[in-house]
């Protein structure tokens, strides 16, 4: 999107006793192969009881900024994980064995994010805090030698927690969530923990399908290419480099259904798009000399920045936040003096500004 400013003008073998010794070694070998298979087995983990499901829920609402980079956090909540209190024995195993929260029993998921049925948002999880030495994340085990308790009776410290982030992996498109609507995972599930080589779950997490939806934040612009007459003035209204004449008032309107919405602008000189001082160069069909414009936020000049939508862009600058509706961004431009002496002719500049909304 473009406004114009223009002066008058547009802008990756052997012997029977020696074969007697040689059979008892055999037997005695495959007694020592035996031996090791069944220590094997032993190698176990049992739950003691199962758990109550742990209930996840988020906002009823969640609003995405469609300039969000992929990756965001858009949500997140921690809860506590029903039961899993301080002194709960949760297993027993004998000889080793792990502890496991996955969404699937099997190969891992992509990156460990789960699936949703909103196009761009998937979830991660994690444990955390019962005196576990770090978090078990999604798709993740933990030796049971290294908990509280050890392989023989692993138990709980303290309240276990489990946090749920929506991440954005894409485009979104905004609906009700639920998740691991297809391929890995059980629907609505969050995940499952389980000890051990024998699958047994201790608890699951789960979270009601279509209670929360996902909306994108965005503004629809109603000025999309304001064009902006300058009034004329005199050479004698410049006294020297950097004095300032013929503020007029502009604005962009835009619309924003969505509230709360922080709404971020960036303006780029149309002609030296690598400028990013707060002077908007000519045209090449401009006819003045020494000449270049500015553009004011509340009597402030802009500086200008790269074309681009990006959170933290360069001069990029809050224009403030939407009530739901109609909403102006007030501004206005002016002629400054940038060069050492000024010649009458005509004065054209274009700048092109991108929204971004956060």
């Amino acid at each position: 999107m473009q406004f114009g400013f223009r002066g008058p003008s547009t802008a990756r073998r052997a012997s029977t006793g020696q074969r007697h010794a040689a059979a008892l070694v055999g037997r005695a070998l495959a007694c020592a192969v035996l031996l090791s298979i069944a220590h094997e087995v032993r190698a176990e983990c049992y739950v003691t009881s199962r758990l109550s499901d742990t209930y996840v829920s988020f906002p009823p609402t969640i609003n995405v900024s469609t300039s969000a980079p992929v990756g965001t956090v858009v949500a997140t909540v921690t809860v506590p994980v029903s039961g899993a209190v301080a002194g709960f024995n949760y297993a027993t195993c004998s000889g080793g064995g792990a502890l496991h929260w996955a969404i699937v029993g099997g190969p891992l998921v992509a990156n460990r994010i789960g699936s949703t049925t909103v196009q761009g948002i998937g979830y991660t999880s994690y444990l955390s805090r019962a005196g576990l030495p770090r978090n078990i994340v999604m798709d993740s085990y933990m030796d049971v030698s290294s908990v509280p308790g050890g392989p023989a009776a692993p138990t709980f410290q303290s309240q276990l927690y489990l946090t749920v982030n929506l991440i954005k992996t894409g485009d979104v498109l905004p609906g009700p969530l639920s998740l691991n609507p297809t391929g890995p995972g059980m629907p609505n599930w969050v995940g499952y923990f389980f000890d051990g080589n024998r699958g047994a779950i201790a608890f699951a997490a789960t979270m009601p399908p279509g209670a929360s939806s996902i909306t994108t934040s965005s503004c629809n612009v109603t000025t999309l290419a304001p064009s902006v007459v300058l009034p004329t003035i005199s050479t004698s209204a410049f006294q020297g480099v950097g004095t300032t004449a013929g503020v007029t008032p502009f604005a962009i309107g835009l619309d924003c259904p969505t509230p709360n919405v922080r709404v971020f602008i960036t303006l780029t000189d149309n002609t030296a798009s690598t400028n990013t001082s707060d002077m908007l160069s000519l045209r090449p069909d401009s006819t003045a000399q020494g000449i270049k414009l500015q553009i004011l936020n509340a009597n402030t000049p802009i500086s200008f920045g790269p074309d681009s939508a990006d959170v933290g862009n360069t001069n990029q600058w809050l224009a403030g936040t939407s009530v739901g509706g109609p909403m102006n961004v007030p501004l206005s431009v002016r002629y400054i003096q940038a060069g050492s002496s000024v010649r009458p002719g005509t004065v054209n500049g274009i700048a092109t500004f991108t929204m971004s909304y956060q």
